[in-house]
């Protein structure tokens, strides 16, 4: 989640001044969605606002390090200010250090390539669903920006507020919100620095003593390839909420089992739908659950850090349900696997 955020943050640098009118909306959106050009260093802070019932208010605080194309190094703080995690990437690989364990998560990033969804026709299932709207935006990490709401064309729900800097087209802040208006997460830059970046921040070498532990990337697929794959009969909604598309497929390795990871977009916001066999327990952070009766069985109704969580097992698997959409919404797509 944090890594998606960033990803989004850095936009190839723009010409706007700060007395031109404002860029039309849509053509906003696509810079924002565009490969990243400017090498920067910042700080960021991520929060999840607490959820009555559901998940406690979460704030995490980083120091990040972006050279384009590929090269990235953020560094998370604990609530000490020391280093919780630090994640390097280096163009081949990732690298994910955990001092607290003394571990080293090693492994290659996920080809985007093999995802249904490229970036013009993320930008396009976007364009179809939301309606973008820009405006002055005040100022952000001490820099002008330009303020970019998108609204959900079927309700005219708000769905994120963007604040993007207007000489460099950087997010310097987003916010996501809920179906019912409350905010979801909010992602700030509080300070920023544009500039070369040092080469050596990008190369890691595990501590001496630390554990490595071999991580395979996501492998994103077919779904004719998921059963050979995973050896389970993939199982999808027949059922989605508007706007919403089947947009990839991962296989995740758990033990000696493997879990299917559905992903399904509205261009914006994400459901995620894990597979597995019934025996394979899943911990997606879900708390106070509560059961619910689904007209294939029972299951557990939760809530986490990425939305509502639905789990339930039904024809000798499992499944889980995780995303910004409401219980009843999840409840139906649940309703509809075969």
């Amino acid at each position: 989640m944090l890594a998606s955020l960033l990803c989004l943050c850095l936009l190839p640098a723009g010409a706007a001044a700060r007395g031109a009118p404002p860029p039309e909306g849509m053509e906003l959106l696509r810079e924002t969605m565009e490969a990243a050009s400017v090498p920067y260093a910042a700080e960021v802070v991520v929060a999840r606002p607490a959820v009555p019932g559901g998940p406690r208010a979460v704030s995490q605080r980083m120091s990040v390090r972006f050279s384009p194309p590929d090269l990235f190094r953020r560094e998370l703080a604990g609530p000490d200010g020391g280093l919780r995690q630090l994640v390097v990437e280096d163009g081949h690989n990732e690298w994910i250090y955990d001092p607290a364990r003394n571990k080293v998560w090693q492994g290659g990033p996920a080809d985007p390539l093999f995802k249904r969804f490229g970036p013009d026709e993320e930008f396009d299932h976007a364009a179809e669903n939301y309606t973008a709207v820009v405006a002055a935006g005040g100022r952000a990490a001490g820099r002008s920006c330009w303020k970019l709401e998108l609204r959900s064309r079927a309700d005219n729900v708000l769905a994120r507020r963007l604040w993007v800097d207007r000489e460099t087209r950087i997010v310097l802040r987003s916010e996501s919100l809920r179906t019912d208006g409350t905010l979801a997460e909010v992602m700030r830059f509080t300070k920023l620095a544009l500039g070369p970046q040092d080469a050596a921040a990008f190369r890691f070498s595990p501590p001496a003593g630390s554990a490595l532990v071999e991580r395979a990337a996501p492998d994103f697929m077919a779904l004719d390839e998921a059963k050979a794959a995973a050896g389970v009969e993939p199982r999808l909604p027949a059922w989605l909420p508007p706007g919403y598309v089947f947009e990839s497929l991962d296989i995740i390795p758990k033990g000696r089992r493997n879990v299917v990871h559905y992903r399904f977009s509205d261009g914006m916001k994400v459901l995620s739908l894990f597979q597995c066999p019934a025996r394979v327990r899943l911990d997606m952070g879900g708390r106070d659950a509560e059961r619910v009766k689904l007209s294939v069985g029972r299951g557990q109704r939760s809530h986490a850090d990425e939305g509502n969580v639905l789990a339930w097992t039904s024809g000798g698997g499992r499944f889980v349900l995780v995303g910004p959409v409401s219980d009843a919404v999840l409840k139906r797509m649940a309703e509809s696997v075969p």
